[in-house]
Order: C-alpha cells, then structure tokens, then sequence
C-alpha cells in the first residue's frame, strides 16, 4: 500500500470554538480575511457557504433551533427561563459553539514533489466533503474551504454539531460530545472517510493513500489519539457503571422522601404568601392612588403658574399698546370707511404719529403691495382678514386694494367684503384683550380655591 499521509483534525483544547470570538477568528483565518504575504484569498476555493463564515454558523442555528426553541419557550411558565437567541445562549455557556475538522493529504515533501498535482485535489476534497455530510448527517456543515497557499493543501470544514437525543429542555441541541462520539470519531473520520479519501486521491493523484496506524505514534492524527484513550477508558467507566447505579437508587429514595416533606412545607408557605400577596397588593393600590392624586394636584399648580406668567405678559402689552390706542382707532376706522390711508409710505411717515405706527407694524404681500395683520383683524364669512394696501412708491398714500385671510392667505376684493368690514367684527382691540384679562384671572382664582381645598 501507499505511504502518502492522511488525516482529520477535530477542534480541541485551545483550537476549541467555545465563543464568538474564536469562532470569527475561524473566519478570518479560513477567509484570509487579513492581509499577510504569506496566505492569499486568490488560493482558497470555497466549497460551501459563503464569505461570511460567521453568518454561515448562525444561520445554521436558525435552520436548525428556532422550532425547538420556540416550543421550549411555549411550556416555560418564568419569562427569565425562556430563550430569545439560541445562538447568543450557546455564546454564553463554556461549550463547543461549533467544531472545526482540518482533513489533509500528504505532506510538505509530498506536495514539493507532486507540485503540478495540487489543484486536481479540489475533486478530492469535494468528494470527501459529499461523503462526510452522508456519514455523518447530524453534523450541518456551515462552510468549508479548501487552502492551496500553504505548504500542503488542505480542507477547514466548520458546522454545527445537532444532537435530537435529549429528553430535558430543548429537544434539539448543540452537543460535540453526543455527534462527534468515539465511534464516530474511529469509524467515519479515521476508517470510511480514509477509504474514501484513498479511492479518490488514486483517481486524481495516482497515488495510493497509507493505512490507519495500528498502536500509539507520533503519526496518529488527534482524533485517532483521542479515539484510543476513549476505549482504553470505556472498560473503566463500565466497572463503575454498577457501583453508580446502586447510589442512583439510593438517591432516588432520599429525593422522593425531601420531595414529599418539601411538597407539605410548600403548601403551608404558598398559603401565607398568597395571604401577604394580597397585603402588599392592597397597598400598592393605595399607594398608586396617592401617587395619582399628588400629579393631578402638581400639574394644577403649575397650570396656575402658566397662568400668572400669561396674565402678566398679557397685562404688559395692553400697557405698552395704551399709547397708541387713538391710532390703532384711526387705521380701523378708516378701513371700515374703505378709504385711503394719508399716512405717508416715505419720509413723510415719520411726520405723524399714524405713518410711524404703520411702517413698524408694515409686512410686504409681494413687491407693491404690503398689510397689518398684527395691527388689526376682522372676522368675516371668509373668516378672520386683514387689509391689503398698495404701497405706491410714487406717491405718500397707502390705497385700500383687497383683504387676505389671516391662515389660509387667500385674497378677497373690497367689494366682496365691504358689508362686514365694520366695528362690531374687529378682532384684537385692546378692549377684547382685557375682557380675556379678566377671564384668565376669574380662572385663576377658581383654579386656586380648588387646590386649597
């Protein structure tokens, strides 16, 4: 038979994916997702999955979990003993998140002599790929790749080890040692997967791989190794098998005994709690009543601040309008007239009182045309407007042109609203605002009895 090496490294010890972060450290590896002189992206043939090894694994969780977890979550009656992710949970815990397996064939001296072989190995690998998922169908392959930019090229497989046989929790797990058994380990990767291997490397290579080594040596592979400590184990475990049943039993007695006295204590204590629950319920309802009433009664009493502050605000601008209370008078009437206002709209404004209280109250439509909506409104069918004036720059009169409604800006002519236009729909004379005075303080006083009592 032939000389030429194989192997199948399992992840273990320190090589172990137990956290995210070997996991993507798998990844950048597998990926070359780094920049180094020695490794090249351009010589790694994907097999399986995708350049996001990561995603790869967790989709496998999806896949294969979410039913098992969702029917978990269904029976927990404690929301904290529910699982959200299952991925993010097995993260958590110290445990093979999943499992790595490095198959090789021939070494470095091997492939230096065999140089214009190395890329027929794709066939190779790709075969025992398809044979390691029929073998060992409960190991889902997440990605696999194969390396030709190292000495020897080789395959870095990684999924997910999904384990049906547990009769507690979930009824789906991930679970290294329940999928990658000693069986397993001896039978599949050392045995059929080796035949495999063989068969297809003569094809492609015409060379002959070598025969499992019998007896421990330095050309075991891991998995070998741990393969011969597990049998050499296995006769122990089953010496001890007997002495641990009989404790079980023993145990079982002891527990059925503490569960009856425990089930009797556990009446008496659910009956005083459920008793203190309904205590402690009473009072938090008259607690939260309280609390209810102490906001009503603050939000009160920063209404009644809100409305001092508005009262005095107001107050102040009645007293700063007082002055020109006779020219406020005079613009109104002189409107509802439909007459031009001789003001000025020039320098002449600043010789009477009315041509000052104009240009500072003046906002512009559009070039030419300006009106006073701040000065003086009038509530009509089109609603509440104010007038619009041309603002003549030739001459030293603003002309009386049309209204615009205050909100919606639209124009109405004179004539269409010349009816209403008179003192009793004025909006916003300085005796309106002080009747609104005088509400505002009636409300204040009945919101402040209120709270007094």
């Amino acid at each position: 038979m032939g000389s030429v090496s194989y192997s199948a490294h399992i992840s273990n010890g320190k090589s172990a994916i137990t956290s995210k972060s070997k996991l993507q450290g798998v990844a950048k590896h597998n990926l070359r997702k780094y920049k180094s002189d020695g490794y090249s992206s351009e010589n790694i043939i994907l097999l399986e999955g995708t350049e996001n090894l990561y995603q790869n694994v967790r989709n496998i969780y999806q896949q294969e979990f979410d039913d098992a977890v969702r029917e978990y979550n269904e029976k927990q009656k404690r929301p904290e003993r529910r699982i959200n992710d299952y991925f993010e949970h097995v993260a958590k815990l110290d445990q093979d998140m999943a499992v790595e397996i490095i198959f090789q064939c021939g070494d470095k001296q091997f492939w230096e002599e065999h140089e214009d072989s190395k890329e027929r190995m794709y066939n190779v690998y790709r075969y025992v790929l398809s044979r390691l998922q029929e073998y060992l169908p409960d190991f889902k392959v997440a990605n696999a790749v194969i390396h030709f930019d190292e000495a020897s090229p080789h395959m870095h497989v990684v999924g997910v080890p999904v384990w049906s046989g547990t009769k507690k929790g979930l009824s789906k797990k991930v679970s290294k040692r329940n999928v990658f058994t000693p069986s397993n380990l001896s039978v599949v990767l050392q045995d059929k997967l080796r035949e495999e291997a063989r068969s297809s490397f003569r094809f492609n290579i015409h060379e002959m791989l070598g025969d499992k080594k019998k007896g421990r040596n330095h050309d075991l592979s891991v998995a070998e190794y741990k393969v011969q400590q597990e049998l050499q184990n296995l006769h122990k475990v089953e010496s001890k098998k007997q002495l641990l049943e009989t404790s079980v039993d023993s145990a079982r007695q002891k527990l059925t005994y503490l569960k009856l006295r425990y089930d009797e204590m556990d009446e008496e204590i659910q009956s005083d709690l459920t008793d203190k629950k309904k205590m402690v319920e009473t009072l938090d309802s008259q607690l939260e009543s309280k609390r209810l009433v102490l906001e009503i009664a603050d939000e009160e009493l920063k209404q009644k601040s809100a409305f001092l502050e508005l009262l005095d605000v107001v107050k102040q601008m009645i007293q700063s309008y007082l002055p020109l209370q006779p020219d406020i008078e005079e613009f109104a009437n002189t409107v509802e007239r439909g007459e031009n206002i001789i003001a000025g709209n020039s320098f002449r404004s600043f010789l009477s009182a009315l041509g000052q209280l104009l240009l500072s109250f003046k906002e512009m439509v559009q070039e030419g045309f300006c009106w006073f909506p701040r000065l003086m409104r009038w509530n009509t069918s089109k609603g509440e407007v104010a007038p619009v004036f041309r603002d003549d720059p030739g001459g030293y009169n603003y002309k009386l042109e049309a209204f615009r409604n205050i909100e919606t800006k639209a124009i109405y002519s004179t004539e269409n609203l010349k009816d209403e236009i008179c003192s009793e729909k004025r909006i916003g004379t300085l005796e309106q605002i002080q009747e609104g005075v005088e509400v505002l303080e009636k409300q204040i006083k009945k919101t402040d009895r209120g709270l007094r009592r």
